[in-house]
């Protein structure tokens, strides 16, 4: 960095800076770590800064706030441009034009900060009380991961217990690595085929709601806004809880028995954020005929002497998964099987059992290897 006052501007129009927080490596820890000990003083304006960088890299494309949180953020951005305006020091122009175009960049840069940084404060206050609840809970020895899904395409996530979870575009999935007890936290929208453990009971928390299940497919749908938060069935059945009814709720959730507010397939419900009320959705309207839901969740999975070919096309469309196979081996072989409300793994299982195959699973890629040419 070649800025004399280190301002908080400096750091974030410094390439190598951002380049530091967004992708850290070991020769960029090194030396800011050496510019730290060079210039202790500027520790505070460091963290600040990186702060806003990583805000940035995750707040990209929110919704705008409401007219009370626009005069809030007014007062944030107020005291932001004012506590700039004293970190940077006065340096004299030659050119008073760049001079002019610099002060407004830098006060556009400011003002997208501190936008940035509010609404990233007031997303975390909606989530961070049933969140931290969820990683406090983590059993010791358990570490979490978080996959998000920043393509414009589902998304599969094979989870430790076998159980899949088809991730929509723009949502983020937090679970541990390996399962002690079977609980997951959701934000945005997912379709779960969970496998059946009747002794241990499958969770999914959300702002403000945990969804409990013992083996079954069904989709939640939970929004970072104050919009109601939507559990729907498809096969089997769930129980749902708001989180606010009492003290014991988590205690309740984590018990195999299904109480709470139970839901059977093609049944749903929705916990109202404002009102902090769970409300059942009328039998008769059915969540998965709606044209926004994912394919996952609307395909029925019922093959009778369908082409081997053709059912892994549906795979690949539900699941977003692509499959390597030997087509001119296997293509041709019909395959009859109900394999609704099964996760992806079983599905594959199923399958390959059928063909004498076998199958490995590598991210997105599927690879079918083996299997006896039909006659």
């Amino acid at each position: 960095m070649k800025q004399a006052s280190f301002s908080l501007v400096d750091f974030l129009e410094d390439p190598d800076f951002v380049a530091w927080v967004k992708h850290p490596d070991e020769n960029q820890n090194a030396y800011w770590q050496q510019f730290l000990v060079a210039y202790p003083d500027k520790k505070a304006v460091v963290e600040t800064a990186r702060h806003y960088v990583l805000v940035l890299v995750e707040q990209t494309g929110q919704n705008l706030p409401s007219a009370a949180q626009s005069q809030s953020m007014r007062e944030t951005i107020q005291k932001q441009v004012r506590e700039e305006k004293r970190s940077t020091p006065f340096i004299r122009a030659t050119r008073t034009s760049w001079n002019w175009m610099q002060m407004a960049a830098t006060v556009a840069l400011v003002l997208g900060l501190a936008v940035t940084a509010y609404w990233y404060s007031q997303r975390n206050a909606n989530q961070s009380e049933s969140y931290q609840q969820f990683v406090q809970a983590t059993p010791k020895g358990s570490s979490l991961h978080e996959t998000r899904n920043d393509t414009d395409k589902p998304m599969t996530i094979l989870l430790s217990d076998g159980s899949s979870v088809v991730l929509q575009a723009g949502s983020r999935l937090s679970y541990p690595d390996t399962f002690q007890r079977r609980e997951v936290y959701l934000v945005g929208k997912a379709f779960f085929e969970v496998v059946k453990d009747p002794t241990r009971p499958f969770l999914v928390y959300t702002r403000g709601v945990a969804t409990k299940v013992l083996g079954t497919s069904f989709m939640v749908d939970a929004p970072e806004s104050d919009q109601p938060i939507k559990v729907a069935v498809k096969t089997g059945k769930v129980a749902v809880y708001a989180l606010e009814e009492s003290p014991t709720v988590r205690e309740k959730a984590i018990d195999p028995a299904l109480d709470g507010m139970v839901l059977t397939p093609n049944q749903s419900a929705e916990y109202m954020a404002e009102s902090h009320r769970l409300v059942r959705t009328p039998d008769t309207v059915s969540a998965f005929t709606q044209p926004d839901i994912q394919v996952v969740a609307k395909q029925s999975f019922d093959f009778d002497e369908t082409p081997i070919s053709d059912v892994f096309k549906t795979l690949e469309l539900a699941y977003g998964v692509h499959i390597s196979y030997d087509e001119s081996l296997l293509g041709e072989c019909p395959l009859s099987a109900s394999l609704v409300g099964q996760p992806l793994d079983e599905k594959l299982s199923v399958i390959c059992k059928a063909l004498e195959a076998q199958y490995t699973v590598q991210g997105n890629q599927v690879v079918i290897t083996g299997g006896q040419r039909c006659q």
